[in-house]
């Protein structure tokens, strides 16, 4: 009876170890990027990594949430499609492991432009805070804005309305990455703030519900252009028109 019981011990220590080392081992699997900003015309591949042992888990599936923005292989790489954001899903023993892919075309545009867009983009999928101007902690319409801005040195007025006196106005057929698009019922009544993003996409803290988000520039009535940058320096190599598209006034 005393063998019996000592079996039956073992038995359970034995299940209850395999049991907290399958889930050690889930623990240790992470995705190589919880987020990520891809450029049109590249393909990176995202990747299943063994925290522990720093080796690359073979993922049972991979699938997009939106293949009219990224497209991905039963390898994890990636093909942008169009400029939007997606959540890639890899699939591991049932379990689920994700990456938000926000794609970006940088065609034709000058280093400043290029870098404040990229560093915009980081944060597409973060919270909206009303009255918040923190980037990873929330932030609302106007405060996104200024807080992309306050990175390269401006200064925005906390204020949708107000940041259409603090930029230089600009027609929307002269429109570049880096503008600031305002919207409301007339500008008197300019309600909300978005950053152009090139392509006919805006970037912008928009909801509680939906965070900092992409969306079409005409997704609701638009009453001013307002630009920010200064100084903006195109490549030499960038001559053609078909890549200067947004360099008419250089």
């Amino acid at each position: 009876m005393r063998h019996k019981g000592l079996a039956l011990v073992t038995l359970l220590f034995t299940f209850s170890m395999m049991i907290v080392l399958s889930v050690d081992a889930q623990a240790a699997v992470k995705m190589s990027n919880k987020k990520l900003v891809v450029e049109m015309g590249t393909a990176p591949q995202l990747q299943l990594i063994d925290s522990d042992y720093d080796l690359e888990e073979e993922a049972d599936s991979w699938k997009t949430s939106n293949s009219n923005v990224v497209e991905v292989d039963e390898e994890g790489i990636l093909t942008p499609v169009s400029v939007g954001s997606t959540i890639v899903t890899a699939k591991l023993d049932g379990k689920k492991y994700t990456s938000r892919v926000t794609v970006v075309d940088y065609t034709g545009m000058s280093e400043e432009q290029k870098e404040v867009v990229s560093f915009a983009l980081q944060y597409v999928g973060n919270r909206y805070r009303y009255g918040g101007t923190s980037l990873t902690k929330g932030a609302d319409c106007s405060g996104f804005t200024l807080a992309v801005y306050k990175n390269f040195g401006y200064d925005l007025t906390h204020n949708a309305y107000s940041q259409i006196a603090d930029t230089q106005k600009v027609k929307m057929r002269d429109i570049k990455p880096g503008d600031l698009i305002f919207y409301g019922s007339s500008k008197r009544a300019c309600s909300h703030v978005a950053l152009y993003i090139g392509n006919g996409k805006v970037v912008h803290a928009s909801t509680e519900t939906t965070g900092i988000v992409i969306s079409d520039y005409k997704y609701r009535k638009y009453v001013a252009v307002g630009r920010v940058l200064e100084t903006e320096t195109y490549p030499g190599e960038e001559t053609d028109e078909s890549v200067t598209r947004y360099a008419t006034q250089q």
